[in-house]
């Protein structure tokens, strides 16, 4: 099974929305706020359009998980935030988050329960694990 958060957040301070380093802490700190593992370094990439007015910034960290992406359009006003996982979150926790983050109470938020027929269990199974862990261990050593 898949959680998907999309947050839409409005009425944010255009300065905000171009703060690159604001944006980079906020999808760095939102796994963690989540309980959510980061597994990759922040990827946030200034984007210009064909429409200047569509310019703005995105960015996505890989968490264990799945993802977390950010759209911001300055001109707009508007940060778009997705959380993806297999493992269940506080949404509320999220949304607090992202409204602490972007000074704004004008929310919009979306909650989709995806790949409910996903075999991926809760928990591994122990045994699997343990070898997993084990054939991990070695590989990194170079024994194969």
């Amino acid at each position: 099974m898949l959680v998907h958060l999309m947050l839409e957040l409005y009425n944010i301070d255009r300065n905000i929305l171009s703060d690159e380093a604001l944006l980079r802490r906020t999808l760095s700190e939102l796994p963690e706020r989540v309980a959510m593992e980061k597994v990759s370094p922040v990827h946030l990439y200034d984007i210009e359009t064909s429409n200047p007015l569509d310019a703005g910034m995105s960015g996505f960290v890989v968490i264990a998980q799945s993802h977390v992406s950010l759209h911001a359009w300055p001109e707009y006003g508007e940060v778009d935030i997705d959380i993806c996982s297999c493992k269940e979150f506080s949404q509320e926790d999220a949304i607090a988050f992202a409204k602490e983050i972007f000074q704004t109470d004008d929310v919009e938020a979306h909650f989709v329960v995806r790949a409910t027929r996903s075999l991926r269990p809760e928990e591994p199974d122990p045994v699997r694990y343990e070898q997993a862990m084990e054939a991990r261990r070695l590989a990194k050593l170079g024994v194969h």
